[in-house]
């Protein structure tokens, strides 16, 4: 099983959802449930906060990307922040880059600063090499 652990902070504007390890299928149950939870709340602000997650597949953009729809229909809304350029990549492969506001940092995203909003992967520099696919021949 992929590791993730959550850690929440409820604010007076904002419930902050921070992620540490990798958001994939294996862990989307952890993130499911956390989200859930954060829907329930009076202020239905959510800040993702991603600046300690590894990798994320498509399974966790597709999570993100229904909370941040329900959210919506709430009223409320789910953003990101501190994605790293990995991530960045794959939110933008999955098609959810421009569909959820991405901030570069979390107090950013708690001031919906948008001259910190992420709109294109090469606004994120990249922390690691970009990992090599090997196939065998």
């Amino acid at each position: 099983m992929a590791a993730l652990t959550l850690a929440v902070e409820r604010l007076a504007a904002a419930t902050v959802l921070s992620c540490h390890g990798v958001l994939v299928a294996a862990s989307a149950m952890q993130l499911e449930t956390a989200l859930s939870q954060a829907l329930l709340r009076p202020e239905l602000r959510i800040v993702v906060d991603l600046a300690a997650v590894a990798a994320i597949d498509c399974t966790g953009v597709m999570m993100l990307r229904v909370t941040a729809g329900i959210a919506a229909e709430q009223g409320g809304a789910l953003v990101l922040a501190g994605p790293n350029a990995q991530v960045v990549h794959t939110l933008r492969e999955c098609g959810s880059l421009g569909a959820i506001a991405t901030y570069s940092t979390v107090q950013a995203a708690l001031d919906a600063d948008t001259t910190a909003l992420i709109t294109a992967p090469d606004t994120v520099p990249a922390t690691t090499a970009w990992p090599i696919n090997r196939r065998s021949a």
